[in-house]
């Protein structure tokens, strides 16, 4: 379970030096504590919150952290243009070296529609929300330098362009703010991950959305597993529970009053927001909102840690919560409270649930799913029979970070495959369905730093890795796997065929870096070091540049546009961190792992490759004489993209021996 933190930055006194510096001092307290992230809320022109532009706050706290990933809890798309929206945004994902995370909304305070300008536009806000967020996300998608242009009732764009351009590729990972239904309704039909919060409606009320958005998802083809819907929670803990109801009383007052005053209301609401006035009503027919009755109806917890730990157990089997943010400081609650909220949390509650495995919400698990809609082809194979996983989902690995794995279910030998440096599961899309079409199980998975695994590992080593995939095959329980790594894949594929022994049958490295990626004086194959360290130098200075150059080295000949932006992609969606499994991959050698392996080898080697030579592979028999190699005349790095069909014959025979 991941945790972060928020702040809307309620200011009540109106100290707003004093508000912004405990917020810093709080946010850089919870990094230490081990807390995963902070988001920041958009609010305009009141005393309800005092954080105008959260993307100022987020560049200080980029400044300021070395981990936290910087969410947007909300930005609200329909009170600025979007393609300003997109520039401040992408510059945070930059500054922060690809940490921000990207919520959104439309906004539902008719003073700040007013106080932004755009009061005539609050019953369109919906419309105008949906359009701008189709903006953001494509001028982050687009490839730097192309025009962009959108044309729609309300934004019209002609060859503009966004500068900088993100670090996470294609987009940092969007979420939408949902509290009425309709935009929960809104995030499920269009397939978003969601932020929810119980602040203007009770648990239970969250709780049945929640399932019933997770259940859409499913029906339309998405891993209940695999979604990210992070809750919002107002929270106070203390060491006793009066204590901590004393303690929060006034703040809680203060924030619902200011709260309940801010929402549409009366007799003019905007269309699309007639929900919040039926809240209004029924807190003013039920005498307004009390301590006694938030805490009674699970809108805001103040307790002990003991309490919550109860309360987070039945919200992880009864909705699946796998990401709580926790909203401590609200209403302008003391600082001192705050921070001793938080430590009593990263102390008493977090432990409980860093390595708690996601579940499918308790109202599911026996609920059948509807057929599922068939997902987009993947470029490298417009064809491709792969429209429904059997199994997608996250495994932690280290602490809380977890690496997000595929597990295709067959009766025949199972089979690991192992991606690049900088690429991901989806690099196999080529192989994959002739593999199941064999009747085999196979396993891909995105490595540390990759795809859609966590981005802020401590450890990216060979090892690690290797280990990873050591956890997964024991995890799932494979009998006796062959293990199949591409490039830096191969590193790791012999580094875990080294550590699971007996318990794996075989090893392929299809142009693998293994068992050394640099020369020595006793194996003279490969560059050297030191031009490890240039790309390095080069991704440092100019990452999506440099990568683009890699990607068109990969493959021998031009195997056209659209095989390149897929693997240009791929290196796009690495984090930063990512980057330093290249420079283990630069020392490490392996050549007396190779030799003791007691199981066959298979390499499959493009003869052009241009970086892991042929040489290499041809030396591997040297050292193991169960190794054979397979040349590939007219490849280069990539012969399961360039020479596929030869490449599958070669895979699939040495599997059916």
């Amino acid at each position: 379970m991941k945790f972060g933190i928020f702040y809307v930055l309620e200011c009540p006194d109106r100290d707003f030096s004093r508000a912004y510096r405990e917020m810093l001092e709080q946010i850089a307290y919870a990094e230490q504590l081990g807390f995963d992230e902070v988001w920041l809320a958009e609010h305009h022109g009141s005393d309800y919150g005092s954080m105008p532009s959260p993307q100022v706050a987020a560049a200080a706290i980029a400044a300021r952290t070395e981990r936290m990933r910087i969410g947007i809890a909300v930005s609200n798309l329909t009170f600025d243009w979007p393609v300003r929206i997109a520039e401040d945004y992408a510059m945070v994902d930059v500054i922060s070296g690809g940490r921000l995370d990207f919520g959104v909304g439309r906004g539902y305070q008719p003073d700040e529609f007013h106080n932004m300008g755009v009061a005539d536009l609050q019953g369109e806000s919906r419309e105008v929300f949906v359009e701008a967020l189709e903006i953001v996300r494509g001028l982050w998608s687009k490839r730097p330098g192309e025009p962009f242009s959108y044309h729609g009732k309300h934004f019209d764009l002609d060859n503009v362009d966004c500068r900088p351009t993100p670090v996470q590729r294609p987009t940092p990972p969007i979420y939408i703010a949902s509290i009425s239904p309709e935009t929960l309704d809104l995030a499920a039909d269009q397939g978003y991950n969601m932020l929810v919060t119980p602040t203007l409606m009770t648990m239970p009320e969250l709780n049945a959305f929640v399932v019933d958005a997770k259940r859409r998802l499913r029906d339309l083809g998405r891993d209940v597993l695999s979604l990210d819907f992070p809750m919002n929670w107002q929270i106070h803990l203390a060491d006793t529970e009066d204590v901590a109801v004393e303690n929060a009383r006034d703040a809680l007052t203060w924030y619902f009053d200011a709260a309940l005053a801010a929402v549409p209301q009366g007799p003019d609401v905007p269309p699309t927001y007639e929900r919040y006035a039926e809240l209004v009503t029924a807190a003013d027919e039920a005498g307004g909102m009390t301590v006694e009755g938030l805490r009674d109806g699970g809108v805001v917890y103040v307790g002990d840690p003991d309490g919550l730990t109860r309360q987070l157990e039945a919200l992880h089997d009864e909705t699946g919560l796998q990401h709580l943010i926790c909203w401590m400081r609200f209403g302008g609650l003391a600082h001192e409270k705050v921070m001793r909220s938080l430590e009593l949390f990263a102390e008493h509650v977090m432990p409980r649930f860093r390595d708690r495995p996601a579940v499918v919400p308790r109202a599911l698990r026996h609920d059948p799913a509807t057929p599922a809609t068939p997902l987009l082809p993947h470029p490298f194979h417009p064809t491709s029979p792969l429209a429904q996983e059997d199994t997608m989902g996250y495994l932690p690995v280290e602490n809380d970070r977890r690496i997000y794995f595929e597990h295709h279910r067959g009766e025949g030998r199972p089979i690991v495959l192992i991606h690049g440096w900088g690429a991901t599961a989806r690099a196999w899309d080529t192989t994959l369905p002739a593999l199941r079409a064999d009747g085999n199980e196979v396993v891909t998975l995105d490595l540390r730093c990759c795809g859609r695994s966590d981005k802020d590992f401590d450890d990216v080593s060979i090892a690690a890795l290797a280990a990873d995939v050591v956890a997964l095959v024991e995890h799932l329980d494979l009998d006796r796997p062959v293990i199949n790594g591409w490039s830096l894949g191969g590193a790791v594929a012999t580094a875990a065929a080294a550590q699971l022994g007996e318990r794996a049958s075989a090893l392929v490295l299809t142009g693998g870096a293994s068992p050394r990626y640099t020369a020595t004086d006793d194996w003279p194959h490969g560059g050297t070091v030191a031009d490890v360290e240039g790309v390095l130098a080069g991704v440092a200075a100019n990452r999506a540049e440099t990568f683009r150059g890699v990607a068109a080295a990969v493959c021998a000949q031009d195997p056209g546009e659209a095989v390149l932006e897929s693997i240009w992609d791929m290196f796009m969606s690495m984090g930063p961190r990512g980057d330093d499994s290249l420079r283990d991959l630069a020392t490490i050698d392996l050549r007396k792992e190779i030799a003791a392996l007691e199981v066959p080898i298979l390499l499959l080697h493009g003869r052009l490759d241009a970086f892991v030579p042929f040489s290499g592979a041809e030396a591997v028999p040297t050292l193991n004489d169960r190794a054979e190699v397979v040349e590939f005349p007219s490849s280069g790095h990539a012969p399961f993209l360039e020479e596929r069909d030869r490449y599958l014959a070669a895979l699939t025979g040495f599997l059916n021996r």
